[in-house]
C-alpha cells in the first residue's frame, strides 16, 4: 500500500466514525479495523487520536488552500471570483459530512485546544491569500474586505451545513458574486 493511500484511508475511515458515533466513542481500533489497516499504521502518521483528528482539519485545509489558489492576479477579477465561488461551492458539497462533522467538534469545550490551531492556520492562510489576491487586484482596504468576504462564505457555509436542511446551495453564486462585487469595488 503506498503511504499516502494508507494515511488517506484512515483519514475516511475516522471521519466516517468520529461522525456516525462521535469522537469520543470512537477508538483508534475502530479506526483500523474500519480503515483495513493495521493499529501500528495509525502511529506511523499520528501519535494519538487527537493527532489523528488534527490531521483531518489540516487536509481539509490543504484542499481549501487549493481553492484559494484558483485567485490569478492576471485574470479580470469577475473571473478569478467566479472560479474561486466554483471551486468553493463544490468543495462544500463534495465535503459536506467532514465540514459538517468539524464544526460539531469544534464547539465541544473538551476538544477546542485539538482544533483551535488547525482552524486558526486555515483561517490565517485564507485570509493571507484574499488580501495578497485583493491587493494585487488593485482593491483598497484589503485585508478588511478580505475578511468580509470570507466572512460572507463563512455564513454561507454555516447556513448549508447545519441550518438548513434544504439550503440552495446551487442558486447562490449570482448572489455571492454581486456581493463580492459590491465588496470588491475598486474605489475611484
Amino acid at each position: 500500500m503506498r503511504p499516502q493511500r494508507g494515511k488517506q484511508k484512515l483519514l475516511d475511515a475516522a471521519t466516517k466514525l468520529f461522525e456516525s458515533q462521535g469522537y469520543f466513542s470512537t477508538t483508534v481500533e475502530q479506526i483500523t479495523e474500519e480503515a483495513g489497516v493495521s493499529k501500528g499504521l495509525v502511529y506511523n502518521y499520528f501519535s494519538s487520536k487527537e493527532e489523528l483528528l488534527a490531521g483531518l482539519i489540516e487536509a481539509a485545509t490543504s484542499q481549501m488552500a487549493l481553492v484559494a489558489e484558483t485567485l490569478v492576479p492576471s485574470e479580470s477579477i469577475e473571473e478569478s471570483l467566479s472560479r474561486f465561488l466554483d471551486q468553493f461551492l463544490s468543495f462544500l458539497k463534495a465535503e459536506k459530512r467532514f465540514l459538517k462533522l468539524q464544526l460539531t467538534l469544534m464547539l465541544m469545550p473538551e476538544l477546542k485546544q485539538v482544533v483551535i490551531e488547525p482552524q486558526q492556520k486555515r483561517a490565517a492562510l485564507l485570509l493571507s491569500m484574499l488580501s495578497d489576491w485583493f491587493r494585487q487586484a488593485g482593491i483598497s482596504q484589503p485585508k478588511g474586505k478580505a475578511r468580509l468576504f470570507l466572512a460572507m462564505l463563512d455564513g454561507v457555509a454555516l447556513h448549508y451545513l447545519c441550518i438548513y436542511e434544504q439550503y440552495p446551495i446551487n442558486t447562490m453564486k449570482p448572489q455571492l458574486m454581486q456581493a463580492a462585487r459590491d465588496i470588491c469595488r475598486v474605489e475611484e
